[in-house]
């Protein structure tokens, strides 16, 4: 089944090929190992089982796979002037076989591919099983803490903002208490406003929580410029994220996952 010291030095090698003295590589391999506890910690919140744990690490381990090559061939990590990373390391992974230096059952490799294919989308689609649908939300949920980690606290994503206007779309999309769309972002601001409306996109409990432990939203308002523009929204964040610290749903979900 899982031989995780096998799976990690199989990565290992794979980043081998690439150059660490570049800083969009290095980015992607510290990035891969912090949402990897980030995942297992969001596992060890819902009680998941030892089988589901050790998949959970190996989508973290794998989802970005496909940004070593990325940045090495595009030098950039926007999908839209390159390609769907996504996309990219499930071709490596399922067809070309990759994911056998990962692990040799295949029993798992669906949950796996569907996982590190919808990480990055802007909504996960309906042809999901429950399972896959778990791990699904667990590496998404785990990626966007630590996008938003290295807005606030390793600078490697700078939060743009200007005197530009929020369009109508977005501040819809915002209010209505759902991740901002791509296709409606027209301005600098548009950008911010989709950095801040990760937390509609959050899961669990445990991912609210540590944005309110660690104080992710007031951190990236106070790296703001322009600061009237925001204020309102991010008062809204806060309070919509002190709701969700004491919803009960996870608990729920962590006696349904059980069966497994």
């Amino acid at each position: 089944m899982f031989d995780i010291e096998k799976s990690i030095q199989a990565f290992e090698d794979f980043v081998k090929k690439y150059d660490m003295s570049n800083d969009m590589i290095s980015l992607k391999y510290y990035h891969t190992f912090r949402v990897v506890e980030q995942s297992l910690n969001i596992c060890k919140s819902l009680n998941l089982s030892e089988e589901d744990t050790n998949i959970a690490f190996l989508i973290a381990l794998l989802h970005d796979i496909g940004r070593f090559e990325q940045g090495k061939r595009f030098g950039t990590f926007i999908d839209s002037k390159s390609m769907d990373h996504g996309e990219f390391g499930c071709k490596l992974l399922f067809e070309e076989g990759l994911i056998r230096k990962f692990i040799e059952d295949d029993k798992y490799d669906e949950i796996i591919r569907k996982a590190i294919y919808y990480h990055n989308k802007f909504a996960i689609e309906e042809d999901l099983s429950e399972r896959e649908l778990l791990h699904s939300k667990i590496i998404r949920d785990a990626d966007k803490i630590d996008i938003i980690h290295n807005v606030v606290n390793l600078g490697h994503i700078k939060l743009n903002d200007d005197d530009s206007e929020i369009s109508d779309e977005v501040k819809e999309d915002f209010l209505s208490e759902r991740s901002v769309h791509y296709s409606h972002k027209r301005t600098k601001n548009d950008s911010v406003m989709t950095m801040l409306g990760f937390v509609f996109d959050l899961n669990f409990e445990y991912s609210y929580r540590y944005f309110k432990d660690n104080d992710f939203i007031n951190k990236m308002f106070s790296n703001l410029k322009n600061k009237d523009i925001f204020e309102e929204y991010v008062n809204r964040l806060n309070e919509y994220i002190e709701g969700k610290c004491n919803d009960v749903r996870d608990k729920v979900l962590s006696q349904k996952y059980r069966k497994w």
